[in-house]
């Protein structure tokens, strides 16, 4: 059950379909704010292979043949479709004007576009963001020919930043539903913490894990050939790799990397054992000190999450932590934008880079934060990862926490 009984949809497709109406309601806002008078996105059919990210975050998960939705600025909800589709979004109850364009979807465009007269007309092609660069080359080519004799060609403008943002800013239905991913990804972590003793593989861990995802009738946040990750001591890779069936041995460490994914929204947070060697109470002082490290520069990113904070200051903050404590500087960022897919599009958190625009940090985002992996000879990696909401006074810290390593007997 989710915190919020509005949001206690059954399945994905129900869950999709509800929170259109949200997404719409921030759209039409993003556009005054960004000075947009309209934005276009074709129909689409979700089965088909591919399609335009954006356009189920505004009509969910259902299936429409050749049309155009159309958002204004000042409140409209305009669907061009074909007359066999006409009652589906007339059914969404978010979408109240619907058109039959009657076997000519170019002039119904040209005329509904003649009569809003837009100065900025934003279609779904992006530069930086893939998650905003939904039109096909083929759409493209079809709105040039059909807009060739009006004014309204040179009025096309990228919604790069709309759909980014849009995309971005979480509305609170998405993080209800996050907030349950989370949840469900911490009881299989828990049930993990029963398995694992030393001698475990890789493999055996990893299969566990999806036996468990199976079990609940979830999904993995990202693909099953390396979700979850499992890492196993000084001799495995870090990183996006599948399981190996390398041996759990006494005196390792053991990181896992696994998000569950529940009615179409994304967990993804990292957590840490060491298994004690013959003797031990307690892991060496080395492997506490890399550890306390880690987490020290894990909540150094997690201060940084403020919404109007530049997205490569928590980068600076974390490498401030790493090298004072006398480690090596990590190699890749610190965190990215989770939601509808583990790597939400948008803005990351990494370094400063000459040559690519800066974004600021917005209340709504949704960031991991995490990408401090550092290797420890004879021993292995160590690395958290944490989900954090940004609130308009600061970060919610939507994961629990690991503050002490786990230990396996």
């Amino acid at each position: 059950m989710t915190a919020d009984n509005r949001y206690d949809w059954p399945d994905k497709t129900a869950a999709l379909n509800g929170l259109a109406a949200e997404k719409v309601e921030q759209a039409i806002g993003l556009l005054g704010e960004l000075d947009l008078d309209v934005w276009l996105t074709f129909t689409q059919k979700m089965g088909d292979t591919g399609g335009d990210p954006a356009y189920p975050i505004i009509f969910g998960d259902r299936d429409l043949g050749a049309g155009l939705l159309l958002l204004t600025r000042g409140g409209e909800r305009i669907a061009l479709v074909g007359g066999l589709d006409v009652a589906i979004p007339k059914a969404t109850g978010v979408w109240d004007q619907v058109y039959d364009f009657k076997g000519d979807l170019g002039k119904c465009l040209v005329e509904t576009l003649t009569r809003l007269n837009p100065r900025h007309i934003a279609i779904n092609y992006a530069r930086y963001n893939p998650k905003a660069d939904g039109l096909s080359h083929g759409k493209y080519l079809w709105l040039q020919e059909v807009l060739a004799e009006t004014p309204f060609l040179e009025r096309l403008v990228s919604a790069e930043d709309l759909v980014t943002r849009l995309r971005a800013r979480k509305s609170p239905g998405e993080v209800t539903l996050i907030r349950a991913a989370i949840a469900r990804t911490d009881e299989i972590f828990d049930e993990v913490k029963q398995f694992l003793r030393p001698g475990r593989t890789g493999r055996e861990i990893y299969d566990f894990i999806l036996d468990e995802v199976k079990r609940r009738g979830l999904e993995t946040s990202w693909s099953r050939d390396h979700c979850p990750i499992v890492t196993v001591g000084p001799v495995a890779p870090i990183g996006h790799t599948p399981p190996t069936h390398t041996v759990l041995e006494r005196g390792w460490t053991l990181q896992i990397d696994f998000g569950a994914k529940y009615n179409g929204f994304c967990a993804d947070f990292q957590r840490m054992w060491y298994v004690l060697d013959e003797g031990e109470t307690q892991p060496p002082a080395e492997v506490l000190r890399l550890f306390d490290t880690i987490r020290r520069g894990v909540d150094a990113i997690i201060e940084q999450l403020k919404p109007g904070v530049p997205t490569w200051k928590p980068a600076e903050a974390a490498l401030q932590v790493l090298v004072e404590a006398g480690y090596p500087e990590f190699q890749y960022g610190v965190g990215h934008q989770l939601g509808r897919a583990t790597h939400d599009g948008g803005a990351g958190l990494g370094r400063r880079r000459a040559g690519t625009p800066e974004w600021l940090i917005e209340a709504g985002n949704i960031f991991t934060a995490e990408g401090l992996e550092t290797f420890l000879d004879g021993r292995g990696w160590i690395s958290l990862e944490d989900d954090v909401l940004v609130t308009p006074t600061g970060s919610d810290v939507l994961t629990t926490q690991q503050r002490e390593l786990w230990l396996i007997g």
